[in-house]
Protein backbone atom coordinates (compact mmCIF):
# COMPACT_ATOMS: atom_id res chain seq x y z
CA UNK A 1 0.00 0.00 0.00
CA UNK A 2 1.70 3.68 -1.25
CA UNK A 3 2.09 6.05 1.22
CA UNK A 4 -0.86 8.11 -0.46
CA UNK A 5 -3.29 5.13 0.47
CA UNK A 6 -2.37 4.91 3.69
CA UNK A 7 -2.50 9.21 4.61
CA UNK A 8 -6.34 8.45 3.21
CA UNK A 9 -6.96 5.64 5.44
CA UNK A 10 -5.07 7.54 8.67
CA UNK A 11 -8.05 10.78 7.74
CA UNK A 12 -10.75 8.37 7.68
CA UNK A 13 -9.56 6.51 10.71
CA UNK A 14 -9.26 9.96 12.75
CA UNK A 15 -13.11 10.81 11.76
CA UNK A 16 -14.87 7.63 12.14
CA UNK A 17 -12.24 5.37 13.69
CA UNK A 18 -14.38 5.18 17.16
CA UNK A 19 -17.03 3.77 14.59
CA UNK A 20 -15.34 0.53 14.12
CA UNK A 21 -14.97 -2.41 16.52
CA UNK A 22 -12.00 -2.41 18.55
CA UNK A 23 -10.37 -5.66 16.69
CA UNK A 24 -10.88 -2.84 13.21
CA UNK A 25 -9.29 -0.23 15.07
CA UNK A 26 -6.30 -1.92 16.68
CA UNK A 27 -5.43 -3.60 13.41
CA UNK A 28 -5.60 0.33 11.70
CA UNK A 29 -3.91 1.23 14.46
CA UNK A 30 -0.87 -1.52 13.83
CA UNK A 31 -0.72 -1.30 9.97
CA UNK A 32 -1.38 2.36 9.18
CA UNK A 33 0.27 4.29 12.18
CA UNK A 34 2.91 2.00 13.57
CA UNK A 35 3.25 0.91 9.94
CA UNK A 36 3.60 -3.17 10.31
CA UNK A 37 3.20 -4.81 7.41
CA UNK A 38 0.11 -7.02 7.06
CA UNK A 39 2.33 -10.12 8.11
CA UNK A 40 3.50 -8.61 11.29
CA UNK A 41 0.19 -7.43 12.47
CA UNK A 42 -0.85 -11.44 12.08
CA UNK A 43 1.64 -12.17 13.88
CA UNK A 44 1.05 -9.76 16.75
CA UNK A 45 -2.28 -10.65 16.94
CA UNK A 46 -1.97 -14.68 16.36
CA UNK A 47 -4.59 -14.78 12.95
CA UNK A 48 -3.74 -14.97 9.67
CA UNK A 49 -2.60 -12.76 7.41
CA UNK A 50 -5.31 -13.05 5.22
CA UNK A 51 -7.83 -12.56 8.15
CA UNK A 52 -5.65 -9.23 8.71
CA UNK A 53 -6.20 -7.99 5.00
CA UNK A 54 -9.77 -9.03 5.25
CA UNK A 55 -10.38 -6.73 8.45
CA UNK A 56 -8.50 -4.30 6.88
CA UNK A 57 -10.33 -3.97 3.81
CA UNK A 58 -13.50 -4.08 5.59
CA UNK A 59 -12.78 -1.30 8.10
CA UNK A 60 -11.56 0.71 4.81
CA UNK A 61 -14.53 0.06 2.79
CA UNK A 62 -17.18 1.02 6.41
CA UNK A 63 -15.01 4.64 6.93
CA UNK A 64 -15.70 5.36 3.05
CA UNK A 65 -19.04 4.53 3.10
CA UNK A 66 -19.80 6.81 6.26
CA UNK A 67 -17.78 9.45 4.31
CA UNK A 68 -20.07 8.87 1.44
CA UNK A 69 -23.10 8.81 3.57
CA UNK A 70 -22.12 12.06 6.29
CA UNK A 71 -19.52 13.89 4.48
CA UNK A 72 -17.69 15.21 7.51
CA UNK A 73 -14.14 15.28 5.90
CA UNK A 74 -15.55 16.95 3.05
CA UNK A 75 -17.26 19.59 5.18
CA UNK A 76 -14.34 20.23 7.14
CA UNK A 77 -12.24 20.90 4.05
CA UNK A 78 -14.33 23.05 2.19
CA UNK A 79 -14.58 24.83 5.79
CA UNK A 80 -10.82 24.66 5.56
CA UNK A 81 -10.64 26.22 1.96
CA UNK A 82 -12.79 28.98 3.38
CA UNK A 83 -11.02 30.07 5.92
CA UNK A 84 -7.69 30.12 3.82
CA UNK A 85 -9.64 33.18 2.09
CA UNK A 86 -10.40 35.59 4.17
CA UNK A 87 -8.21 37.85 6.71
CA UNK A 88 -6.24 36.57 10.08
CA UNK A 89 -8.37 38.54 12.58
CA UNK A 90 -11.75 37.32 11.15
CA UNK A 91 -10.08 33.66 10.66
CA UNK A 92 -8.91 33.90 14.63
CA UNK A 93 -12.36 34.57 15.39
CA UNK A 94 -14.20 32.50 13.71
CA UNK A 95 -11.71 29.32 15.24
CA UNK A 96 -13.12 31.09 18.55
CA UNK A 97 -16.39 30.91 17.96
CA UNK A 98 -16.00 27.00 16.98
CA UNK A 99 -13.76 25.82 19.59
CA UNK A 100 -16.40 27.31 21.79
CA UNK A 101 -14.29 30.08 23.40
Amino acid sequence: MDIDRRIEIDILFKYYGNLLTEKQQKIIDMYVDNNLSLQEVSVELNISRQAVKDALDKAVMTMENYEKKLKFISRDNKIKGALNKIDEKTKTKILAILEGN
